[in-house]
């Protein structure tokens, strides 16, 4: 994602104490511009979280090495896998 890319290049001293209304204009506008992707991103990682909770739910029940334990392994590396592309 754009953002995390945007996170991992942040450096604070982009930003300095706001003195005039300008500045606060600049940063206000800095913040919306990016409130949204941030929303998005953060809606997508609290979906990731909760499927990985209905797997964790869901495994607990199974029986290790039973066939169903090796599908919803395979479904799970699979379901991580993807995501670490997305993210």
């Amino acid at each position: 994602s754009t953002l995390i890319k945007k996170w991992s290049n942040f450096s604070i001293r982009k930003y300095v104490a706001i003195i005039s209304l300008e500045q606060h204009q600049c940063y206000k506008d800095d913040f919306n511009a990016e409130y949204e992707e941030y929303q998005n991103l953060h809606s997508h990682i609290d979906k990731i979280k909760e499927n990985f909770r209905q797997f964790h739910e869901q495994w607990k029940s199974l029986t290790a090495g039973s066939e169903a334990h090796q599908v919803k392994k395979d479904k799970i590396m699979k379901t991580v896998l993807q995501h670490r592309i997305i993210l």
